[in-house]
C-alpha cells in the first residue's frame, strides 16, 4: 500500500539542509545540496568541486543524520548521492527507508548483525546488478556487469554459484560476492569505485574459500549462522531481481520509446483540429487528443531517461488542455444562452440571465492567452459573443422600456379613472382626457416583440374607448360652461336695463339669458347650477315683458289721449299711470261748449244741437276706449277740479 504523498517544497528543504550542513561543518566546504522528489522517493545530491576531497562514508552519514531530522512523513525512501560538479553521474550513493530499519536492511544493505568479515555468496547476474538500489539511472550498472564478466573466473574448488550473464561468451560465469562487495555495490553510479581487478577478485575468492572452510570446521553454530547468511542473501537477490524486472519493463526504460512521438503526433492533430475545424466540436476533439497524450506520458516512470522530456511535454499539454477546457466552458455558456434566447418574447429576468451567460462566456474566452494554440479560435468566438452580447443588451433595454411604458400607461389610466369620479367641470375633464391620451400613447408604442405587448394589445381598445368618452364629456362640459356663462352675462345686462326702466331691452336680454340657460346640457356639471336660474330667468322675463307691455299701453294711451285732447281750443289735459288715467277738461273748451249749447238752444237749430251732442258723445267714447284699451280706470275732471265722470275698463 502506497503512502499518500503530501506536497513538499523542495526549495525550502534544500535551504534547511544547506544551513544545517554549514552549521555542522562550521566552514564553507563549497558543497551544494540539491533535492528532487519523485514518486515518494527523495533524492539528496551533494555536489562539490573536483579539487575538494571528502570522506565519502562520513559525509553520507552526516547527510543522512541531517535528512532524518526533517519532516519526511510523506517520503517513503531517501537516496543520498555525492557528485562532482560537472559530472553526469554521482560517484557515491546510499539509500534508506524512512519507515523502519528493517525495511532499510532488507532492501538495500546487509543486515547489521552480520559481520563484514563473514563471506556470503550471492549469484550475480546483470539483472541482479541492475536492481542494486538505483531508482534514478540503471545505465552504469550494465557497465559493471560487463566489467565483472571480463574478470578471471575463480578456481574450481571455490564455493560459488553460477549465473548466466547475457552477452558473455560463456553462459556460466561464477563471481564470488562477499558482504564487503555488496557494500561496495551500494553505489551503482561510480564505476571507478568498483575497481574489481583480476588479482583482487582471485585473491578475494581464495580468502573467502579458506575462511569458509575454517568456519565450517570450527562449530555447528557457525555453520548455522553461515546458512542464515546464505538464505538472506538469496532472498535479497530475489527481491532485487523482482524490483529490477519491474523497473525495466516499464515504458521507455529500455528499448525504443514510442510514447513521446505518439504524444507529439496527437498534439499536432490537436493543433490542426483547433485551427481548421470551425464548429463548436473542435475544442472537445482537440482536448481529447491532448488528454490521451497526457495519459500516455504519465506511463513513463521517473527512472526513465525520457522522463524529464515527458514531464515537459505533459506540462505543456496540460496547460493547453486547460485552455481548451476554458473554451469549452465558454461554448457551453454560449450554447445555453442561445438556447434560452428562443421562444420570444422573454421577460426581462430571462434576458438578464442570458446576458450574464454571454458575459461569463466572454470573460472565459478573454482568459485564453495569446501564446496558446487555441487563441485564434477563442478570439473568433470572442468577437461573435461580443456582438451577441450587444444584441442581448438591446433586447434587454427594449424589454425594460416596454415594461416601463406599460407601467406608465397603467398609472395614467388609474389616475384618469380616479379623476373621472370627481370631475365636474371642463378643466377637470381636460385632465381626464389628457391622462387617457397619455396612457393610450404609451401602450401604442410598446414593441410587438416584448412580453408587455400582449397586455398592451388588450388595453389598447379599452383606452381608446375611455379617451373617446372623456372627449365627449369634455365637449359637453365645455358647452355647458359656455352656455352657463352666457346666461349669466345676459342676465346681468337685463338687470341693468331694468334699473334704467328700459323694459324692452330688459325683456330682450332676459329672453337671451333664458335661452342660453336652456342650452346647458342636462348631463353637464352646470346643469344643476343652471336649473334654478332658468326658473328665475323665466319669472323675470315675464315681469319684464309685462312691464314692457304696460309701458306700451301707457304710451298708446298717451298717444290716443294726445289726439283726443287736441283741438281749438284744446279740449283737455291728461296724465297716465298704470293705475289711473286722469283727464281734465280745459276751461276754454268748456266755455265754448256752453256758449254753443246756449246758442243751439236759442236758435233751436236741431242740426247744430245734433252735432254738439255727437261731439260730446265722441269725446266720451274715445276716453272710454282709451281706458278699455289700456285697461286703466279713467276719471274726468272739470276745469275746477271736480270729477264729473269715471270709467272702469272691462276685465
Amino acid at each position: 500500500m502506497k503512502t499518500a504523498i503530501r506536497n513538499i517544497n523542495t526549495e525550502v528543504l534544500e535551504h534547511n539542509l544547506q544551513q544545517r550542513w554549514q552549521s555542522l561543518r562550521k566552514i564553507n566546504d563549497s558543497c551544494q545540496i540539491q533535492c528532487d522528489l519523485k514518486a515518494g522517493t527523495l533524492l539528496v545530491v551533494c555536489q562539490h568541486p573536483s579539487n575538494l576531497v571528502i570522506d565519502r562514508e562520513k559525509t553520507i552519514a552526516e547527510l543522512k543524520s541531517i535528512v532524518q531530522k526533517q519532516d519526511l512523513e510523506s517520503i517513503e525512501k531517501v537516496g543520498i548521492c555525492l557528485n562532482v560538479i560537472g559530472h553526469i553521474y554521482p560517484y557515491a550513493y546510499h539509500s534508506f527507508f524512512t519507515k523502519s530499519r528493517q525495511e532499510e536492511s532488507t532492501l538495500t544493505f546487509m543486515p547489521k548483525w552480520i559481520d563484514r568479515d563473514i563471506d556470503s555468496e550471492i549469484k550475480i547476474t546483470p539483472e541482479l546488478l541492475d536492481s542494486l538500489d538505483n531508482p534514478f539511472n540503471l545505465k552504469d550498472l550494465e557497465t559493471i556487469s560487463i566489467r565483472l564478466e571480463s574478470e578471471e573466473r575463480p578456481e574450481p574448488n571455490t564455493n560459488v554459484r553460477n549465473q548466466n550473464i547475457p552477452g558473455s561468451k560463456s553462459q556460466n560465469s561464477e563471481i564470488k560476492i562477499t558482504s564487503k562487495l555488496l557494500d561496495d555495490l551500494d553505489n551503482p553510479f561510480d564505476v571507478e569505485g568498483l575497481d574489481l581487478s583480476q588479482k583482487k577478485i582471485k585473491r578475494k575468492a581464495r580468502n573467502d574459500v579458506k575462511q569458509k572452510s575454517s568456519v565450517t570446521k570450527e562449530s555447528t553454530v557457525n555453520l548455522t549462522t553461515f546458512s542464515q547468511v546464505e538464505f538472506l542473501s538469496a532472498s535479497l537477490s530475489l527481491a532485487i531481481l523482482i524490483g529490477c524486472f519491474y523497473a525495466i519493463t516499464q515504458p521507455c526504460v529500455i528499448g525504443k520509446c514510442m510514447i513521446i512521438p505518439t504524444a507529439r503526433e496527437l498534439n499536432q492533430q490537436s493543433l490542426e483540429t483547433i485551427k481548421n475545424v470551425k464548429n463548436s466540436l473542435a475544442p472537445k476533439q482537440a482536448q481529447e487528443k491532448l488528454e490521451t497524450a497526457v495519459q500516455d506520458l504519465e506511463k513513463i516512470p521517473f527512472w526513465s531517461i525520457r522522463y524529464l522530456e515527458s514531464q515537459h511535454l505533459k506540462s505543456t499539454y496540460q496547460i493547453e488542455t486547460q485552455h481548451l477546457e476554458i473554451i469549452r466552458k465558454a461554448l457551453r455558456n454560449g450554447q445555453q444562452a442561445a438556447q434560452n434566447s428562443k421562444g420570444l418574447p422573454l421577460p426581462a429576468e430571462d434576458w438578464v440571465e442570458i446576458q450574464s451567460l454571454w458575459q461569463e462566456a466572454i470573460s472565459l474566452l478573454e482568459i485564453v492567452p495569446e501564446d496558446s494554440s487555441a487563441y485564434p479560435f477563442a478570439k473568433n468566438k470572442l468577437q461573435q459573443y461580443r456582438k451577441y452580447l450587444v444584441a442581448i443588451k438591446g433586447r434587454l433595454t427594449t424589454e425594460e422600456e416596454a415594461n416601463q411604458k406599460l407601467v406608465a400607461a397603467k398609472q395614467s389610466a388609474q389616475l384618469a379613472e380616479t379623476r373621472e369620479v370627481i370631475a365636474q367641470f371642463p378643466e377637470s375633464w381636460k385632465n381626464v382626457y389628457s391622462n387617457w391620451a397619455d396612457a393610450l400613447e404609451q401602450v401604442s408604442t410598446i414593441p410587438s416583440e416584448t412580453t408587455a405587448y400582449l397586455e398592451a394589445k388588450n388595453l389598447l381598445p379599452q383606452y381608446e374607448q375611455k379617451l373617446q368618452l372623456a372627449e365627449e364629456r369634455r365637449v359637453i362640459e365645455q358647452i355647458g360652461e359656455e352656455a352657463y356663462n352666457q346666461a349669466i352675462s345676459y342676465s346681468k345686462q337685463a338687470e341693468v336695463f331694468e334699473r334704467r326702466g328700459n323694459w324692452k331691452e330688459a325683456t330682450e336680454y332676459w329672453q337671451k339669458a333664458l335661452n342660453s340657460a336652456e342650452e346647458v346640457p342636462n348631463n353637464s356639471s352646470y346643469s344643476a347650477k343652471i336649473k334654478p336660474l332658468i326658473k328665475s330667468y323665466n319669472t323675470l322675463l315675464k315681469i319684464a315683458a309685462a312691464n314692457q307691455r304696460l309701458l306700451a299701453t301707457l304710451a298708446k294711451a298717451r298717444q290716443d289721449l294726445s289726439k283726443t285732447c287736441q283741438g281749438k281750443p284744446k279740449i283737455c289735459q291728461y296724465s297716465v299711470t298704470k293705475d289711473l288715467i286722469t283727464v281734465r277738461l280745459n276751461s276754454d273748451y268748456v266755455e265754448k261748449i256752453k256758449k254753443t249749447a246756449k246758442a243751439v238752444e236759442s236758435s233751436k237749430d236741431k242740426k247744430s244741437r245734433t252735432e254738439l251732442e255727437k261731439h260730446l258723445k265722441t269725446l266720451q267714447v274715445a276716453l272710454k276706449a282709451i281706458s278699455n284699451n289700456a285697461k286703466i280706470p279713467l276719471e274726468v275732471y272739470n276745469p275746477q277740479g271736480l270729477k264729473i265722470a269715471a270709467h272702469f275698463p272691462n276685465s
